[in-house]
């Protein structure tokens, strides 16, 4: 009988699947694909464990990742938390000095890092601070000459090395581990200030992975792009419901590959967030204007009868039979084709972490591609709540999990209480207090409310709302999902807090918008001239009137100016999971709002 803790998750699945396909990684020596079995993956993480207790990590001590998502992530956060110590993922993004808060707010002694270049970061970090820290490179650390760093593999040896002389001492450590323990600290994305470590147990993973594993089918061929960030909760979730579940991981190259990789691999279940599904959507509408009028004809046409046979699905209506015979046609013709972008197998699809809008949700329906919307924080082990393959409602986020209930507050506000809400802020007894109600709901900063059936809707983010002049109160994020439907459109920012109306900051999509530039021989191929083209502008002010039509007048755009580069999680504008950073956007962008309320 394994214990409810991570590394009881872990050596459990180990114990049934010993020989089957753990993971499928890109070799950085080779260039190659390679599989691993679960038994090599439990080699690779008892002896890095190991290695940990060669260098004197003891039980809750804070060690860092900084890396973008590949296999040795998983492999060192399983070998933290085998050996009772505390994983704190950093952002690969994360500037010298977010680094350097992260690094002394967690205490942490022990860094794992992808590269010189992450190396050179803490260092630098470390240097503000006049501290040092052991730094363990994922590549060889041959190339640095620093005393303090050492590659994967070496930590590897000396994890061998050590269990020649103490065999008993990696399985007595995991064993000790309690469900009540720290297992991570994930720091928040700090879109509205400094990042807080949230304090996130063994119990609160162990139940909240039961709970999902409960509400979402899985089987044992489950296969999944593994892509979004590992600091982030949704991913580093996402990945241990699949130790719980026995699924497959496929460790992405690059973001930009993912498509291809499902293209390769056919997943049948995949997490996403909804930035993903809006770029396909653009891929495959921008295509359409490049193909023929019969083929755009056909390809319209089929949409209509996927429309119509998802809406008499959704709503329990007896399909006619000739509509059964239409679908049929515009399966075989369109609909089979776009199912083939996600690689043919996809059983349902989860999309989490921002809003995703209804016609995505229900054009992606009509192709025969389900996606459920959940909704969750960090501070709620991810997933709160999650629409299930026979209860769904698009539109809303779903129904609460079994591990937890939410309700709606007084001024709106989604409080949710529960085994997969977290124990508190790292050392920061104020913030936590403040967290909470005093009967102990955890409050979550949302808006939101309930219908009928259960089903929660998310209005806005609480300090988010805009209050005009007028005294209106508006959900910017209602009016950007509107904008942003439009392949042309990367990013909506809607301005108006205070203001006597509302204005927006406009940002293109890149292949789009030379696309369109090819077609209509505008002898322009930079974002930054195009941007400024009125054939440009004039295209970008029919999207905006188009949806202003949709919208109430005091939610109408007035003006909007579009920028020279797409917002980017480099330049701090959005966060490592898309999301908008809005106070660090209006502050780069502030002398263009003020222009558009001159004008």
């Amino acid at each position: 009988m394994y214990p409810k803790t991570i590394p009881g998750l872990y050596h459990d699945r180990v114990e049934r699947n010993g020989d089957r396909i753990s993971s499928h990684y890109k070799d950085s020596s080779t260039g190659q694909w390679t599989a691993i079995t679960w038994r090599q993956h439990f080699e690779r993480v008892r002896n890095l464990a190991n290695g940990l207790h060669a260098h004197g990590v003891q039980a809750g001590d804070r060690i860092a990742i900084l890396s973008e998502t590949r296999q040795e992530w998983m492999l060192c956060d399983l070998a933290i938390v085998n050996a009772g110590a505390v994983t704190v993922g950093i952002y690969p993004t994360s500037t010298i000095e977010q680094t350097r808060y992260i690094l002394e707010d967690a205490g942490v002694d022990i860094v794992f890092v992808e590269d010189l270049s992450q190396m050179e970061k803490v260092e630098q970090a470390c240097s503000e601070s006049g501290g040092s820290k052991t730094i363990i490179l994922f590549e060889e650390a041959g190339q640095t000459k620093a005393s303090n760093a050492l590659g994967l593999h070496e930590l590897m040896s000396q994890g061998k090395q050590l269990a020649r002389e103490d065999r008993a001492l990696y399985e007595q450590r995991w064993r000790e581990i309690k469900p009540d323990a720290l297992a991570m600290l994930v720091y928040t994305s700090g879109t509205t200030g400094p990042p807080k470590g949230v304090m996130l147990t063994h119990n609160n993973i162990y139940k909240t992975i039961e709970s999902v594993a409960d509400a979402l089918p899985n089987e044992p061929d489950d296969l999944g792009i593994v892509f979004l960030p590992l600091a982030h909760s949704l991913q580093r979730v996402a990945s241990y419901a699949g130790i719980y579940t026995g699924g497959t991981g496929v460790f992405a190259e690059r973001l930009d590959k993912i498509i291809d990789h499902m293209q390769s691999f056919n997943p049948t279940v995949q997490a996403s967030v909804p930035r993903i599904y809006e770029k396909v959507h653009a891929k495959i509408m921008g295509r359409l204007e490049e193909a023929s009028p019969v083929k755009q004809k056909i390809f319209h046409w089929a949409i209509r009868v996927g429309l119509e046979w998802s809406r008499r699905k959704r709503e329990n209506q007896t399909i006619p039979v000739s509509l059964h015979a239409q679908h049929a046609l515009a399966d075989k013709l369109v609909l089979c084709k776009l199912r083939g972008i996600f690689g043919g197998n996809i059983r349902y699809m989860i999309s989490g972490a921002a809003p995703i809008s209804i016609e995505l949700l229900e054009f992606f329906h009509a192709c025969g591609i389900l996606i459920l919307e959940g909704y969750g924080l960090t501070e709620t082990t991810a997933p709160a709540t999650v629409n299930r393959i026979d209860q769904f409602s698009f539109g809303t986020v779903g129904l609460d999990l079994s591990i937890c209930e939410t309700r709606i507050a007084d001024d709106g506000e989604i409080l949710i209480k529960g085994d997969n809400v977290f124990v508190g802020y790292w050392r920061n007894e104020e913030a936590t207090q403040e967290a909470f109600t005093e009967d102990g709901w955890f409050k979550s900063g949302d808006i939101g409310e309930k219908n009928e059936k259960g089903f929660l809707r998310i209005t806005d983010r609480k300090k988010e709302i805009i209050i005009t002049a007028a005294g209106k109160n508006i959900s910017p994020a209602n009016v950007e999902k509107l904008v942003r439907i439009e392949p042309l459109i990367s990013q909506c920012v809607v301005v108006g807090d205070r203001r006597k109306y509302l204005v927006a900051l406009i940002t293109l999509d890149n292949d789009e918008l030379l696309a369109m530039a090819e077609r209509l021989e505008l002898g322009e191929t930079k974002m930054s001239t195009l941007v400024h083209h009125p054939t440009i502008i004039n295209t970008v002010q029919k999207i905006i009137d188009r949806s202003n039509r949709e919208l109430a007048r005091y939610e109408t755009l007035k003006y909007f100016r579009i920028l020279e580069q797409d917002l980017s999680v480099e330049d701090d504008h959005l966060t490592p999971t898309l999301k908008l950073k809005r106070r660090n956007i209006t502050a780069t962008y502030g002398q263009l709002i003020n222009e558009m309320y001159q004008a």
